[in-house]
């Protein structure tokens, strides 16, 4: 697994999201912003396979229904993971625990599948710390149906420190709901349904920001991220690269 995207917390390091107070008042808070692109790049990083996203999860799903699972098992999985990127520049590792229990008294089989994980992410600039969690009903496990049928929650909550002095921490959340999204049996892949997504980011004694929105799956390689009253954004859940196209 290589960290080949656009990470969104690159562009945090940047000088786009973060804007200090006016320069005649040195005493002023420095104020975090964030603007649609960005809110969209860290979108991406909620759902990349190389950030254990939300993609991620499909395709661990999809492994451990084909490999482990029979009617009626049970099973939990755990580790730690370490990657980093090529050029040394960023780093991550998360903790994760995964729980499934196989239900065999409804048509085709279900799975009560959850998850929880704790990640560490480090830039040149920044330290972000992450607990992600999700609780999901995937149907459609033994029968003819070429995609497993998806309904549940996901949310990813995130702690933004600079290793700058003149720069605030924040704090930003996503969450996703859904109902009858399709999981490719074969890859694990999201190829089909809905998800509303809603990402909020705020310091201490701020309101905040708030961004809303849908996400499209048809194609994991050109999943549609629409934002209420905003831009439409075209995502490669695979390489994590987001971009505007409308």
């Amino acid at each position: 697994m290589k960290l080949k995207f656009k990470l969104m917390l690159l562009a945090l390091t940047s000088s786009a999201v973060l804007f200090s107070s006016c320069s005649d008042d040195d005493d002023e808070p420095v104020v975090f912003v964030v603007n649609e692109e960005d809110a969209a790049e860290f979108v991406a990083v909620v759902l990349s396979v190389n950030t254990y996203g939300f993609s991620s999860n499909a395709i661990r799903f999809s492994e451990e229904v084909a490999d482990n699972l029979s009617c009626g098992s049970q099973t939990q999985d755990s580790g730690t993971i370490n990657e980093t990127s090529s050029d040394g520049t960023i780093s991550y590792s998360y903790d994760f625990t995964e729980t499934y229990s196989y239900i065999c008294d409804s048509e085709g089989g279900s799975v009560s599948y959850s998850f929880i994980a704790e990640q560490q992410l480090t830039t040149l600039r920044s330290d972000i710390d992450s607990d992600i969690s999700g609780i999901w009903t995937v149907t459609d496990i033994d029968n003819s149906e070429p995609s497993y049928n998806l309904s549940g929650v996901y949310e990813r909550s995130s702690d933004w420190d600079s290793k700058t002095d003149e720069l605030p921490s924040a704090f930003i959340t996503v969450d996703l709901s859904f109902t009858d999204l399709k999981v490719d049996k074969s890859s694990g892949d999201l190829v089909g349904g809905t998800s509303q997504f809603e990402l909020s980011g705020s310091q201490i004694d701020t309101d905040g920001q708030m961004f809303q929105g849908t996400i499209n799956f048809s194609d994991p390689e050109a999943t549609e991220v629409a934002f209420t009253n905003g831009g439409t954004y075209t995502l490669n859940m695979r390489t994590g690269e987001i971009n505007k196209t409308s």
